[in-house]
Protein backbone atom coordinates (compact mmCIF):
# COMPACT_ATOMS: atom_id res chain seq x y z
CA UNK A 1 0.00 0.00 0.00
CA UNK A 2 2.82 2.40 0.88
CA UNK A 3 4.47 1.76 -2.49
CA UNK A 4 1.26 2.73 -4.30
CA UNK A 5 1.20 6.07 -2.49
CA UNK A 6 4.94 6.60 -3.04
CA UNK A 7 4.62 5.90 -6.75
CA UNK A 8 1.79 8.44 -6.93
CA UNK A 9 4.06 11.09 -5.43
CA UNK A 10 7.02 10.09 -7.61
CA UNK A 11 4.95 10.52 -10.77
CA UNK A 12 3.59 13.81 -9.46
CA UNK A 13 7.11 15.21 -8.94
CA UNK A 14 8.77 13.82 -12.07
CA UNK A 15 11.02 16.48 -13.72
CA UNK A 16 10.35 18.86 -10.83
CA UNK A 17 13.25 20.45 -8.91
CA UNK A 18 13.92 19.83 -5.23
CA UNK A 19 16.48 21.92 -3.32
CA UNK A 20 17.75 20.07 -0.25
CA UNK A 21 19.85 21.73 2.46
CA UNK A 22 21.98 19.70 4.86
CA UNK A 23 24.51 20.66 7.50
CA UNK A 24 25.81 19.64 10.97
CA UNK A 25 25.49 15.88 11.44
CA UNK A 26 24.62 15.39 7.76
CA UNK A 27 28.12 16.49 6.77
CA UNK A 28 30.17 15.25 9.73
CA UNK A 29 28.82 11.74 10.41
CA UNK A 30 29.44 9.30 7.57
CA UNK A 31 26.40 7.12 8.25
CA UNK A 32 24.08 10.11 8.35
CA UNK A 33 25.63 11.49 5.16
CA UNK A 34 25.09 8.16 3.43
CA UNK A 35 21.45 8.06 4.61
CA UNK A 36 20.86 11.50 3.10
CA UNK A 37 22.56 10.54 -0.16
CA UNK A 38 20.56 7.31 -0.43
CA UNK A 39 17.35 9.30 -0.18
CA UNK A 40 18.58 11.67 -2.87
CA UNK A 41 19.59 8.73 -5.08
CA UNK A 42 16.03 7.44 -4.84
CA UNK A 43 14.68 10.80 -5.99
CA UNK A 44 17.12 10.95 -8.90
CA UNK A 45 16.16 7.45 -10.00
CA UNK A 46 12.57 8.68 -10.35
CA UNK A 47 13.53 11.62 -12.59
CA UNK A 48 13.31 14.24 -9.83
CA UNK A 49 15.89 17.02 -10.24
CA UNK A 50 17.91 17.64 -7.07
CA UNK A 51 20.27 20.35 -5.84
CA UNK A 52 22.04 19.53 -2.57
CA UNK A 53 23.21 22.65 -0.73
CA UNK A 54 25.62 21.67 2.03
CA UNK A 55 26.54 23.64 5.11
CA UNK A 56 29.03 23.42 7.96
CA UNK A 57 29.54 20.73 10.62
CA UNK A 58 28.49 21.73 14.15
CA UNK A 59 32.03 21.08 15.41
CA UNK A 60 33.42 23.45 12.82
CA UNK A 61 31.02 26.20 13.89
CA UNK A 62 32.39 25.82 17.40
CA UNK A 63 35.92 26.13 15.99
CA UNK A 64 34.96 29.36 14.24
CA UNK A 65 33.62 30.73 17.51
CA UNK A 66 36.49 29.62 19.76
CA UNK A 67 39.41 30.20 17.41
CA UNK A 68 38.26 33.19 15.37
CA UNK A 69 35.59 34.85 17.52
CA UNK A 70 32.66 34.20 15.18
CA UNK A 71 29.32 35.00 16.80
CA UNK A 72 25.61 34.93 16.20
CA UNK A 73 24.32 38.36 15.26
CA UNK A 74 21.70 39.33 17.90
CA UNK A 75 19.26 40.76 15.34
CA UNK A 76 19.47 38.17 12.55
CA UNK A 77 20.84 35.08 14.34
CA UNK A 78 23.23 34.65 11.38
CA UNK A 79 26.81 33.62 12.03
CA UNK A 80 29.04 36.71 11.64
CA UNK A 81 32.40 35.28 10.53
CA UNK A 82 35.53 37.48 10.86
CA UNK A 83 37.51 38.23 7.73
CA UNK A 84 40.55 36.29 8.95
CA UNK A 85 38.46 33.09 9.23
CA UNK A 86 37.45 33.05 5.54
CA UNK A 87 40.51 31.11 4.29
CA UNK A 88 39.85 28.40 6.88
CA UNK A 89 36.16 28.42 5.95
CA UNK A 90 36.98 27.99 2.28
CA UNK A 91 39.36 25.13 3.07
CA UNK A 92 36.69 23.33 5.10
CA UNK A 93 34.16 23.82 2.31
CA UNK A 94 36.48 22.07 -0.13
CA UNK A 95 37.02 19.13 2.24
CA UNK A 96 33.29 18.64 2.81
CA UNK A 97 32.68 18.80 -0.94
CA UNK A 98 35.35 16.16 -1.59
CA UNK A 99 33.80 13.84 0.99
CA UNK A 100 30.31 14.27 -0.48
CA UNK A 101 31.60 13.59 -3.98
CA UNK A 102 33.42 10.45 -2.82
CA UNK A 103 30.46 9.08 -0.85
CA UNK A 104 28.02 9.98 -3.62
CA UNK A 105 30.05 8.12 -6.21
CA UNK A 106 30.33 5.10 -3.89
CA UNK A 107 26.52 4.91 -4.03
CA UNK A 108 26.48 5.17 -7.80
CA UNK A 109 25.18 8.76 -7.83
CA UNK A 110 26.13 10.81 -10.86
CA UNK A 111 26.90 14.29 -9.58
CA UNK A 112 28.69 17.54 -10.34
CA UNK A 113 30.24 19.92 -7.83
CA UNK A 114 29.30 23.46 -8.78
CA UNK A 115 31.98 26.18 -8.51
CA UNK A 116 31.78 28.99 -5.96
CA UNK A 117 31.27 31.44 -8.81
CA UNK A 118 27.66 30.35 -9.42
CA UNK A 119 26.77 32.32 -6.27
CA UNK A 120 27.36 36.07 -6.39
CA UNK A 121 27.25 37.75 -3.00
CA UNK A 122 27.76 41.02 -1.17
CA UNK A 123 28.68 41.73 2.42
CA UNK A 124 25.89 42.11 4.94
CA UNK A 125 26.36 45.25 7.02
CA UNK A 126 27.45 44.47 10.56
CA UNK A 127 28.19 40.81 9.77
CA UNK A 128 31.96 41.03 9.01
CA UNK A 129 32.85 38.35 6.42
CA UNK A 130 29.30 37.04 6.12
CA UNK A 131 27.31 38.00 3.05
CA UNK A 132 24.02 37.45 1.29
CA UNK A 133 23.43 35.97 -2.14
CA UNK A 134 22.52 38.65 -4.68
CA UNK A 135 22.23 36.54 -7.84
CA UNK A 136 22.94 33.09 -9.22
CA UNK A 137 24.47 31.90 -12.46
CA UNK A 138 21.64 29.52 -13.24
CA UNK A 139 22.90 28.13 -16.54
CA UNK A 140 25.59 25.83 -15.06
CA UNK A 141 23.08 24.56 -12.47
CA UNK A 142 20.38 23.89 -15.06
CA UNK A 143 22.83 22.00 -17.26
CA UNK A 144 23.61 19.58 -14.42
CA UNK A 145 19.92 19.12 -13.61
CA UNK A 146 18.97 18.64 -17.27
CA UNK A 147 21.39 15.71 -17.44
CA UNK A 148 19.68 14.02 -14.50
CA UNK A 149 22.68 14.48 -12.24
CA UNK A 150 22.88 15.71 -8.66
CA UNK A 151 23.96 19.36 -8.48
CA UNK A 152 26.18 19.84 -5.42
CA UNK A 153 26.61 23.37 -4.07
CA UNK A 154 28.37 24.48 -0.90
CA UNK A 155 27.90 27.40 1.44
CA UNK A 156 29.59 30.67 0.45
CA UNK A 157 29.85 32.82 -2.67
CA UNK A 158 32.03 35.36 -4.43
CA UNK A 159 31.68 39.14 -4.32
CA UNK A 160 32.15 41.47 -7.31
CA UNK A 161 35.95 41.24 -6.83
CA UNK A 162 35.81 37.42 -6.69
CA UNK A 163 36.60 37.42 -2.97
CA UNK A 164 35.05 34.56 -1.00
CA UNK A 165 32.31 35.42 1.51
CA UNK A 166 30.52 33.26 4.04
CA UNK A 167 26.92 32.78 2.83
CA UNK A 168 25.05 30.39 5.17
CA UNK A 169 23.66 27.32 3.44
CA UNK A 170 20.17 27.82 4.91
CA UNK A 171 19.59 31.24 3.32
CA UNK A 172 21.49 30.17 0.21
CA UNK A 173 19.18 27.18 -0.32
CA UNK A 174 16.05 29.31 0.12
CA UNK A 175 17.19 31.96 -2.35
CA UNK A 176 18.25 29.32 -4.86
CA UNK A 177 14.93 27.48 -4.57
CA UNK A 178 13.13 30.72 -5.45
CA UNK A 179 15.40 31.39 -8.45
CA UNK A 180 15.08 27.83 -9.76
CA UNK A 181 11.30 27.85 -9.22
CA UNK A 182 11.76 24.65 -7.23
CA UNK A 183 8.76 22.54 -6.34
CA UNK A 184 10.14 21.79 -2.89
CA UNK A 185 12.75 23.13 -0.49
CA UNK A 186 13.85 20.68 2.21
CA UNK A 187 15.78 21.60 5.36
CA UNK A 188 17.35 18.56 7.03
CA UNK A 189 17.98 18.64 10.78
CA UNK A 190 18.46 16.34 13.76
CA UNK A 191 14.73 16.37 14.62
CA UNK A 192 11.49 15.94 12.71
CA UNK A 193 10.44 19.54 12.23
CA UNK A 194 9.06 22.23 14.51
CA UNK A 195 7.29 21.84 17.82
CA UNK A 196 4.80 24.32 19.24
CA UNK A 197 2.82 24.59 22.49
CA UNK A 198 -0.79 23.49 22.47
CA UNK A 199 -3.67 25.40 24.04
CA UNK A 200 -2.85 23.98 27.50
CA UNK A 201 0.90 24.46 27.27
CA UNK A 202 1.99 20.94 26.28
CA UNK A 203 4.39 20.71 23.34
CA UNK A 204 3.22 19.06 20.12
CA UNK A 205 4.75 18.51 16.68
CA UNK A 206 3.74 21.09 14.09
CA UNK A 207 2.86 18.90 11.12
CA UNK A 208 2.05 21.79 8.81
CA UNK A 209 2.03 25.57 8.81
CA UNK A 210 1.30 28.42 6.47
CA UNK A 211 3.03 31.76 6.09
CA UNK A 212 0.88 33.51 8.68
CA UNK A 213 1.37 30.75 11.26
CA UNK A 214 5.16 30.91 10.92
CA UNK A 215 5.17 34.68 11.34
CA UNK A 216 3.06 34.31 14.49
CA UNK A 217 5.25 31.48 15.79
CA UNK A 218 8.33 33.70 15.59
CA UNK A 219 6.71 36.14 18.00
CA UNK A 220 5.03 33.65 20.32
CA UNK A 221 6.19 33.42 23.95
CA UNK A 222 5.52 30.91 26.71
CA UNK A 223 4.11 31.67 30.15
CA UNK A 224 7.58 32.64 31.39
CA UNK A 225 8.00 35.15 28.57
CA UNK A 226 10.50 33.08 26.56
CA UNK A 227 10.17 32.66 22.81
CA UNK A 228 8.72 29.21 22.09
CA UNK A 229 10.84 28.71 18.99
CA UNK A 230 14.35 27.43 19.73
CA UNK A 231 17.17 29.67 18.48
CA UNK A 232 18.53 26.92 16.26
CA UNK A 233 15.31 26.94 14.20
CA UNK A 234 15.14 30.69 13.58
CA UNK A 235 17.36 30.77 10.43
CA UNK A 236 15.38 27.90 8.87
CA UNK A 237 12.04 29.54 9.73
CA UNK A 238 13.20 32.88 8.28
CA UNK A 239 14.38 31.06 5.15
CA UNK A 240 11.09 29.14 4.91
CA UNK A 241 9.14 32.39 5.04
CA UNK A 242 11.28 33.89 2.26
CA UNK A 243 10.92 30.77 0.14
CA UNK A 244 7.12 30.47 0.32
CA UNK A 245 6.80 34.24 -0.12
CA UNK A 246 8.92 33.76 -3.24
CA UNK A 247 6.42 31.18 -4.56
CA UNK A 248 8.18 27.95 -3.62
CA UNK A 249 5.06 25.78 -3.16
CA UNK A 250 6.26 23.67 -0.24
CA UNK A 251 9.06 23.79 2.33
CA UNK A 252 9.79 20.78 4.53
CA UNK A 253 11.70 20.59 7.82
CA UNK A 254 12.58 17.01 8.66
CA UNK A 255 15.33 14.87 10.18
CA UNK A 256 18.36 13.77 8.20
CA UNK A 257 17.32 10.15 7.84
CA UNK A 258 13.61 10.62 7.03
CA UNK A 259 13.69 12.60 3.81
CA UNK A 260 11.56 10.14 1.85
CA UNK A 261 9.17 9.54 4.76
CA UNK A 262 8.35 13.24 4.74
CA UNK A 263 7.73 13.80 1.05
CA UNK A 264 6.51 10.39 -0.11
CA UNK A 265 3.98 9.37 2.56
CA UNK A 266 0.37 10.29 3.14
CA UNK A 267 0.90 12.39 6.24
CA UNK A 268 4.64 13.07 6.36
CA UNK A 269 6.77 13.03 9.51
CA UNK A 270 8.15 16.57 9.83
CA UNK A 271 6.79 20.07 9.30
CA UNK A 272 5.52 21.14 5.89
CA UNK A 273 5.15 24.86 5.17
CA UNK A 274 2.98 26.31 2.40
CA UNK A 275 1.93 29.84 1.56
CA UNK A 276 -1.67 28.75 2.10
CA UNK A 277 -2.58 25.32 3.39
CA UNK A 278 -3.86 22.78 0.88
CA UNK A 279 -6.09 21.00 3.41
CA UNK A 280 -9.80 20.51 2.87
CA UNK A 281 -12.52 19.06 5.10
CA UNK A 282 -15.77 18.04 3.44
CA UNK A 283 -18.41 15.35 3.42
CA UNK A 284 -17.41 12.14 1.68
CA UNK A 285 -18.56 11.16 -1.77
CA UNK A 286 -19.00 7.70 -3.29
CA UNK A 287 -15.59 8.08 -4.93
CA UNK A 288 -13.97 8.31 -1.48
CA UNK A 289 -15.16 4.89 -0.32
CA UNK A 290 -12.04 3.02 -1.43
CA UNK A 291 -9.70 5.40 0.43
CA UNK A 292 -11.98 5.42 3.47
CA UNK A 293 -11.89 1.63 3.55
CA UNK A 294 -8.10 1.73 3.21
CA UNK A 295 -7.73 4.16 6.12
CA UNK A 296 -10.09 2.15 8.28
CA UNK A 297 -8.24 -1.07 7.50
CA UNK A 298 -4.95 0.66 8.33
CA UNK A 299 -6.35 1.70 11.73
CA UNK A 300 -6.94 -1.92 12.74
CA UNK A 301 -3.21 -2.41 13.24
CA UNK A 302 -3.31 -0.19 16.33
CA UNK A 303 -4.59 -2.18 19.27
CA UNK A 304 -4.59 -2.56 23.04
CA UNK A 305 -1.93 -4.86 24.55
CA UNK A 306 -4.56 -7.65 24.36
CA UNK A 307 -5.06 -7.06 20.63
CA UNK A 308 -8.37 -5.16 20.56
CA UNK A 309 -8.40 -2.49 17.81
CA UNK A 310 -8.93 1.01 19.19
CA UNK A 311 -11.20 1.81 16.22
CA UNK A 312 -14.24 -0.46 15.92
CA UNK A 313 -13.97 -2.78 12.89
CA UNK A 314 -16.43 -1.96 10.10
CA UNK A 315 -17.13 -3.75 6.83
CA UNK A 316 -17.10 -2.06 3.43
CA UNK A 317 -20.93 -2.20 3.40
CA UNK A 318 -21.10 -0.51 6.82
CA UNK A 319 -18.65 2.21 5.73
CA UNK A 320 -20.69 2.77 2.58
CA UNK A 321 -23.88 3.13 4.61
CA UNK A 322 -22.14 5.78 6.75
CA UNK A 323 -20.89 7.84 3.77
CA UNK A 324 -23.57 10.57 4.00
CA UNK A 325 -22.47 11.23 7.61
CA UNK A 326 -18.70 10.89 7.01
CA UNK A 327 -16.33 13.86 6.97
CA UNK A 328 -12.97 13.45 5.22
CA UNK A 329 -9.74 15.44 5.43
CA UNK A 330 -7.72 15.67 2.21
CA UNK A 331 -4.19 16.97 1.94
CA UNK A 332 -2.13 17.20 -1.25
CA UNK A 333 -5.20 15.68 -2.93
CA UNK A 334 -4.81 12.57 -0.77
CA UNK A 335 -7.39 11.47 1.80
CA UNK A 336 -5.55 11.55 5.14
CA UNK A 337 -8.32 11.41 7.73
CA UNK A 338 -11.98 10.66 8.30
CA UNK A 339 -14.70 10.37 10.91
CA UNK A 340 -18.41 9.68 10.87
CA UNK A 341 -21.37 10.37 13.14
CA UNK A 342 -24.45 8.43 14.15
CA UNK A 343 -27.55 9.75 15.95
CA UNK A 344 -27.93 8.71 19.60
CA UNK A 345 -31.32 6.95 20.00
CA UNK A 346 -33.70 8.66 22.37
CA UNK A 347 -31.61 11.81 22.79
CA UNK A 348 -32.65 14.91 20.84
CA UNK A 349 -29.97 16.61 18.65
CA UNK A 350 -27.23 14.28 19.92
CA UNK A 351 -24.56 12.52 17.85
CA UNK A 352 -21.78 10.02 18.47
CA UNK A 353 -18.45 10.47 16.65
CA UNK A 354 -16.98 7.19 15.40
CA UNK A 355 -14.38 5.85 12.99
CA UNK A 356 -12.00 8.72 13.75
CA UNK A 357 -8.85 7.82 11.84
CA UNK A 358 -5.84 9.86 10.78
CA UNK A 359 -3.46 8.31 8.28
CA UNK A 360 -0.55 6.42 9.83
CA UNK A 361 -2.17 6.93 13.25
CA UNK A 362 -1.18 10.59 13.62
CA UNK A 363 -4.03 11.17 16.08
CA UNK A 364 -2.00 13.69 18.05
CA UNK A 365 -0.72 15.59 15.01
CA UNK A 366 -2.32 18.73 13.66
CA UNK A 367 -4.08 16.64 11.02
CA UNK A 368 -6.24 15.26 13.82
CA UNK A 369 -6.70 18.72 15.30
CA UNK A 370 -7.79 20.18 11.99
CA UNK A 371 -10.31 17.46 11.24
CA UNK A 372 -11.81 17.46 14.74
CA UNK A 373 -11.94 21.26 14.98
CA UNK A 374 -13.71 21.58 11.64
CA UNK A 375 -16.07 18.70 12.42
CA UNK A 376 -17.12 20.17 15.78
CA UNK A 377 -17.69 23.56 14.17
CA UNK A 378 -19.93 22.02 11.51
CA UNK A 379 -21.88 19.96 14.03
CA UNK A 380 -22.69 23.08 16.07
CA UNK A 381 -23.67 25.02 12.95
CA UNK A 382 -26.12 22.30 11.97
CA UNK A 383 -27.72 22.41 15.42
CA UNK A 384 -26.32 19.34 17.15
CA UNK A 385 -26.72 20.00 20.87
CA UNK A 386 -24.69 17.07 22.21
CA UNK A 387 -21.51 15.64 20.65
CA UNK A 388 -19.78 12.65 22.24
CA UNK A 389 -17.05 10.15 21.36
CA UNK A 390 -15.84 6.88 22.89
CA UNK A 391 -12.20 5.77 22.94
CA UNK A 392 -9.63 3.72 24.83
CA UNK A 393 -6.69 5.22 22.93
CA UNK A 394 -4.45 7.56 24.92
CA UNK A 395 -3.67 9.80 21.95
CA UNK A 396 -7.33 10.23 21.07
CA UNK A 397 -8.16 11.05 24.71
CA UNK A 398 -5.51 13.77 24.76
CA UNK A 399 -6.82 15.23 21.51
CA UNK A 400 -10.42 15.23 22.74
CA UNK A 401 -9.44 16.91 26.01
CA UNK A 402 -7.48 19.59 24.14
CA UNK A 403 -10.76 20.37 22.40
CA UNK A 404 -12.67 20.83 25.63
CA UNK A 405 -14.11 17.31 26.01
CA UNK A 406 -14.57 15.75 29.45
CA UNK A 407 -15.32 12.14 30.48
CA UNK A 408 -19.00 11.66 31.37
CA UNK A 409 -21.16 8.85 32.79
CA UNK A 410 -23.96 10.76 34.56
CA UNK A 411 -26.97 10.10 32.32
CA UNK A 412 -28.52 6.68 31.59
CA UNK A 413 -27.94 7.09 27.85
CA UNK A 414 -24.27 7.85 28.51
CA UNK A 415 -23.89 4.71 30.63
CA UNK A 416 -25.64 2.68 27.91
CA UNK A 417 -23.32 3.98 25.18
CA UNK A 418 -20.24 3.28 27.27
CA UNK A 419 -21.31 -0.25 28.21
CA UNK A 420 -22.09 -1.05 24.58
CA UNK A 421 -18.67 0.22 23.46
CA UNK A 422 -16.91 -1.77 26.19
CA UNK A 423 -18.48 -5.06 25.10
CA UNK A 424 -15.82 -5.71 22.44
CA UNK A 425 -12.93 -5.23 24.88
CA UNK A 426 -11.49 -7.80 27.29
CA UNK A 427 -12.79 -7.33 30.86
CA UNK A 428 -9.39 -6.12 32.10
CA UNK A 429 -9.36 -3.42 29.40
CA UNK A 430 -12.84 -1.99 29.85
CA UNK A 431 -11.91 0.62 32.45
CA UNK A 432 -9.68 2.25 29.82
CA UNK A 433 -12.69 2.91 27.57
CA UNK A 434 -14.15 6.36 28.23
CA UNK A 435 -17.03 8.42 26.89
CA UNK A 436 -16.15 12.07 26.20
CA UNK A 437 -18.63 14.90 25.76
CA UNK A 438 -17.56 18.06 23.95
CA UNK A 439 -18.41 21.54 25.12
CA UNK A 440 -21.63 22.97 23.60
CA UNK A 441 -19.72 26.16 22.74
CA UNK A 442 -16.44 26.75 20.94
CA UNK A 443 -14.87 28.77 23.75
CA UNK A 444 -12.61 25.91 24.85
CA UNK A 445 -11.43 24.93 21.40
CA UNK A 446 -8.00 25.70 19.98
CA UNK A 447 -8.19 27.58 16.67
CA UNK A 448 -8.40 25.28 13.67
CA UNK A 449 -5.41 25.53 11.33
CA UNK A 450 -6.31 27.64 8.27
CA UNK A 451 -7.38 26.04 5.03
CA UNK A 452 -6.96 27.30 1.52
Amino acid sequence: MASVISNRYYSQFERETFVIQAEAEAVEDTQTTLAVLRGIRDLLQHAIRVVLVFGKPAAFERELQERFGARRHPATNRMAVPQNALPRLREKRAKIAATLVRLGKSLGIHLDLLPESVVRAERRIGHEGTGIATRFRLEPIQKVLDRGRLALLGFGGLDDRDHFLHVPSVSLAADLAVELRARKLVFLSHSDGLFAPGPKGSIHPLSFADLEQLLCLLQRRDAQGHFVLADRWIPAVHASIRAVAGNVPQVHLVSYTRLLDEILTRTGVGTMVERQQSHHVDYASAEDLREIERLHSESQRYTTPRGTPYVRPLSRAELQQLLPRTLVLTHREILVGKLHTTPIPGVDQAILIGGFVIGENHHDSQHGQLLLSEALSRFRQQGDRIVVAVTAAGRAKQLFQRHGAVPVTAEPWQIHLLEKARDRYFPAEREQVQLFQFSPTESNLPPAPPQS
